[in-house]
This record gives C-alpha cells, structure tokens and sequence, in this order.
C-alpha cells in the first residue's frame, strides 16, 4: 500500500477523484482502491470493490461491477456534490452508474489520512490483508469541485488535481 502525505486543509462539499489502475485480480476479490479515513470514521472517502464496486463518502452506496478486472489499464473517477448527495461514477470517460443522496449536506472533513491500495480501519491502519489491492494503481488526483462530463474524459487522469496532484503528491509506498 502507499500513504499519500496530502492533507485537506478544509473540509470539501464537493470533489472529483480520478486514478488509473489495471489489475488482473478476481472480480469477487475484496480491495480498497483509496482510502480517507478521519478520527471517528474509518471511511470518510473510499473507493472499494467487493465483487461490485462501493463508494463511500461517510456512508456505502454500492454500484455494482465494473469491468475492470480484465488486466487492461482504466481510468476510473468518482464525483460526489453535498447538495442532493449527488454522486456520478466514470469509467474510460463514460458515465457508468448516478445517483443522489449520498451523505446529504454532508462533508469530507479535513485532518484525515489517505492510503492507496488498502482500506483503513482506523486512521493510517487497522489493515486486512485479505483487502490489499494487488495491480497498479497511479495517476490519482482530486479535486475540490464537481468535474463537469466534459473534463472527465478518457484523459481526466492527466490532468492536476487541485487537492491531489499525482505529479507533486508526497508519496511513501510500505511492501
């Protein structure tokens, strides 16, 4: 897994969360993509997958599967807006799954931990080996806004994110 040594400095009521991955793990395997994870709630933002996809901002909206697990390289982003909870989930650039009322009038609060390729149990640990992602994982960048469709095309991962930048993010990879 990598921890990320971003911090939010403020909390976000909106975001956009693109990364890249290719892996030729089972579709059924359990593995957290990202994770953020705040004193008090373990799944502040994640992107998990257990056979189907789950998205989490404080609380699971669970998607279905996505046909990631063919060994190819796809992008992947997620959007979440507090107004209406409203949450739209990309792949390759086309909109797959949509909804609303996700963690309305909610927020992802500030001061957390972000680690890629695990899902946390408490902040910065509580690890299952059992949910370890096993692939690639790059290109993640976040933004503290709603992409419109437009700007989440097939390359949304080359651009900077103004929260995370891929390019410039502290990154510390552990085994």
């Amino acid at each position: 897994y990598a921890k990320l040594g971003t911090t939010l400095a403020q909390d976000l009521g909106s975001f956009t969360l693109c990364l890249q991955m290719r892996t030729d793990m089972s579709s059924t395997t359990k593995a957290g993509l990202v994770s953020y994870a705040v004193q008090g709630q373990a799944n502040e933002l994640l992107v998990f997958t257990n056979g189907g996809s789950e998205f989490h901002v404080s609380k699971k909206i669970a998607f279905g599967a996505l046909p990631v697990w063919d060994g190819e390289r796809h992008e992947v982003c997620v959007t979440w807006r507090s107004t209406g909870g409203a949450w739209q989930m990309y792949m390759d650039g086309t909109l797959k799954k949509s909804g609303f009322g996700l963690n309305v009038g909610g927020k992802v609060r500030s001061g957390g931990t972000w680690i890629l390729g695990q899902e946390q149990d408490t902040v910065g640990g509580g690890f299952d080996v059992n949910q370890a992602f096993s692939g690639e994982l790059s290109q993640v960048n976040l933004w503290d806004r709603v992409l419109t469709p437009a700007e989440v095309g097939p390359d949304s991962c080359g651009q900077h994110g103004n929260v995370i930048d891929w390019e410039t993010a502290d990154i510390e990879v552990f085994g």
